[in-house]
C-alpha cells in the first residue's frame, strides 16, 4: 500500500495490509535492476558519514551515495 492509498487519519483501512518498504540498495537508473554494494570508504573530517559506491552487475553503471555511519 503505498502513502497515496493511506487514509487522512494515517492508519491503514482495516483487514488491509501495510507493505514494509524494500531493501535500501538503489535501483540502476539505466536497466532498473537493484545496485549492490561495491565499495565503502569514510568520509574526510566527517566522524560519522560513509560514501558507499553502488553498481549494477548486469550494466556497470555506478552511484555514490553518503550515508550516517550506523
Amino acid at each position: 500500500m503505498s502513502m497515496q492509498e493511506m487514509p487522512p487519519n494515517g492508519q491503514p483501512p482495516q483487514g488491509g495490509a501495510v507493505r514494509a518498504p524494500k531493501a535500501k540498495y538503489p535501483m540502476c537508473p539505466k536497466c532498473q535492476r537493484r545496485m549492490t554494494v561495491k565499495h565503502v570508504a569514510p568520509v574526510l573530517f566527517a566522524t560519522e558519514l560513509d560514501d558507499v559506491v553502488y553498481g549494477c552487475d548486469e550494466c556497470g553503471t555506478e552511484t555514490k551515495k553518503t550515508v550516517k555511519r550506523a
